[in-house]
């Protein structure tokens, strides 16, 4: 596995047939960490300075931003109030570090490898109200009547630079857009209503700039895992306990135990012995050993094909790729030890 997981599980159990004649199979969903690689490889500009965005509301989304790149651990965010005390040594406005030969002189004075701008272009928020007929009723009469309508509506708009204070060139660009939407109504009289346009706006700003990071950094998703147990094969469920507490390597012994099991019972139903193998491949897979995983996956595909063996031998090969791209953005991957 190349990063340490430790698995959190979200539903067990979420489908059981039992029957005292038929066989009992149940299923278990966990959702897994997974690291994903950032779209550009930015491993050589550890240190950065964001410079004070333009635009309403521009600094404080600077901030977050810094904020941000500080809580990564995968840049050394420094002190733009050490930037604002240079500027004006150098007798330097904002306006003027756009300018390539001026970012090159200000990085090599910070030691900052990058300068990270931004410009707000949309920062607004509407709200309109309307109304319409509507049928009220009271006493068990139904009259006609109107419904008021009230809707707010929040939109952001930045666009992000970053630029090689070595070169004066941009090494990363993103414009980034969110939107909001939220309604009230009421009949016979106008609503009134309680939401916050600011505490909104920071919502949107928090997405817009994850949106952003995740161009320059790795940064965290979570996987569906799908596992199945079945009382004719107990080391299914013994695998499954390891599985939800991270523990995929123990994981895999029980479950290379349950493919042997149905390999060598000719009353294993073929099923169960694809959903042995397909639990086995996917805690090779979760190890960070994607060969094996792949290949156990393939062969439950063979001996019983169901959509999700297939949707998760995808996700495999992702997996794979993303290694291999993350080790060439300098994420240590934590190897599996046999």
């Amino acid at each position: 596995m190349k990063f340490k997981f430790s698995v959190y599980r979200v539903i067990s159990i979420v489908i059981c047939l039992t029957s005292s004649l038929l066989m009992t199979s149940c299923a278990s969903k966990l959702k897994v960490p997974r690291l994903k690689p950032a779209e550009i490889n930015l491993s050589s500009y550890q240190k950065v300075t964001v410079v004070p965005f333009k635009g309403p509301h521009g600094r404080e989304i600077g901030d977050t931003l810094t904020q941000q790149l500080f809580e990564s651990k995968r840049f050394e965010a420094l002190d733009r109030s050490h930037m604002d005390h240079i500027l004006k040594e150098q007798n330097l406005s904002i306006s003027d570090v756009s300018s390539p030969d001026t970012s090159i002189r200000l990085g090599k004075i910070m030691g900052s490898r990058a300068l990270i701008f931004g410009q707000v272009y949309k920062r607004r928020y509407t709200q309109k109200r309307s109304s319409e007929k509507a049928t009220c009723r009271k006493n068990k009469k139904k009259y006609t009547c109107r419904r008021y309508r009230v809707k707010g509506a929040w939109y952001l708009k930045v666009g992000f630079k970053m630029v090689d204070t070595s070169t004066g060139k941009i090494i990363a660009t993103k414009v980034i857009e969110e939107s909001k939407s939220k309604s009230k109504s009421k009949r016979e009289e106008r609503p009134e209503v309680s939401w916050d346009p600011e505490k909104v706006f920071t919502s949107l700003q928090d997405r817009l700039i994850g949106n952003f990071m995740r161009v320059i950094a790795p940064y965290t998703i979570y996987s569906d895992v799908k596992l199945f147990a079945d009382d004719d094969l107990h080391w299914l469920e013994t695998g499954i306990k390891f599985a939800e507490s991270g523990e995929w390597h123990t994981a895999i012994e029980m479950f290379a135990s349950a493919v042997a099991e149905a390999e060598r019972n000719p009353d294993i139903d073929l099923k169960i012995r694809a959903r042995a193998h397909y639990n086995l491949g996917v805690a090779y897979g979760y190890s960070g050993q994607y060969s094996k995983g792949i290949g156990q996956l393939t062969q439950a595909c063979r001996l019983n094909p169901e959509d999700v063996f297939f949707v998760e031998l995808k996700k495999i090969k992702e997996f794979q790729l993303d290694d291999e791209r993350l080790k060439a953005q300098g994420v240590k991957i934590y190897e599996y030890k046999k």
